[in-house]
């Protein structure tokens, strides 16, 4: 158990400054945003900058869609996935050669062992900008018109708006299954693009994977075809709802679709690429 706690600790020591600073300046910003846009938003007359925000005819949901929050997240979840792609890298701030020469773990096991942090660090920064969120539409219900800061305004946000919605699926299960199999792909992604490296080869997969997963995040509800929506929320969403979710559009199933379809193929192409080549040692 020793030998792999050091595993680990090499992995952390290399990258959770820099996933922690990612997460924290990605969550800063997103918080500026919101509360700039907060600052110029008129809850009473809807209007924004004195603009009436007519395709934004809620409260939250517009204060969520016209911050642009979402950018900031795509943005840091790229930053951490550079991040842990970088660990093994001579030049990255640990001596790692000489570390790995001296641990007792065979190579598969350590590569294993670091998709696996990978895959915690990718559900820090998820639960982080979950909490920040969260966080910032309850400091702004204070703020918001009679009729958006309903006590049901912030349940029902999460199923309006297709950021919050990715954040927090409440009982969309898919979603909650996309998330989870978009982090253990990408966490064990970039293990196998250092796991490859020492081989002389490359594994770029988790780099179309992360850039798809900072634009195709936010997913509406219903996006599944296989899914549908709950017809106990249709009295509560209107036709309003349309202007987030994008409803009678291929396009939120396509999303689906394809950051789902190619989180499984990284996560299965990266499981093959560690546990079948040849390992340089073996303990």
């Amino acid at each position: 158990m020793r030998r792999y706690c050091s595993v680990l600790d090499l992995a952390a020591r290399c990258t959770f400054w820099k996933v922690l600073a990612a997460t924290l300046v990605s969550c800063g910003a997103e918080a500026a945003l919101f509360l700039i846009t907060l600052h110029g938003w008129d809850p009473e007359l809807e209007t924004y900058g004195g603009t009436v925000a007519a395709n934004n005819p809620m409260g939250l949901e517009g204060l969520i869609s016209h911050s642009h929050i979402a950018l900031c997240f795509g943005l840091g979840l790229a930053a951490v996935c550079g991040a842990l792609a970088l660990l093994g890298w001579e030049g990255s701030g640990c001596r790692t050669g000489y570390t790995l020469r001296r641990l007792r773990v065979g190579e598969r096991a350590l590569s294993l062992l670091w998709g696996g942090y990978g895959a915690l660090c990718l559900l820090f920064y998820w639960a982080a900008h979950l909490g920040t969120v969260l966080a910032l539409c309850a400091a702004a219900m204070p703020h918001l018109s009679e009729r958006a800061a309903s006590p049901l305004a912030l349940f029902l946000a999460c199923w309006r708006s297709p950021y919050l919605h990715a954040l927090l699926p409440l009982e969309d299960v898919w979603l909650w299954g996309r998330n989870l199999l978009l982090c253990a792909a990408l966490g064990l992604g970039t293990a196998a693009f250092s796991h490859e490296r020492r081989h002389g080869h490359r594994a770029w997969g988790w780099i179309p994977l992360a850039l798809g997963a900072a634009l195709l995040f936010p997913l509406p509800m219903g996006a599944f075809p296989f899914q549908g929506l709950d017809p106990a929320f249709l009295p509560y969403l209107e036709t309003e709802v349309e202007v987030y979710t994008g409803s009678g559009s291929p396009v939120p199933g396509l999303m689906a679709f394809l950051l789902t379809g190619g989180s499984a193929a990284v996560l299965i192409n990266a499981a093959l690429m560690i546990c079948g080549r040849e390992p340089f040692y073996e303990n």
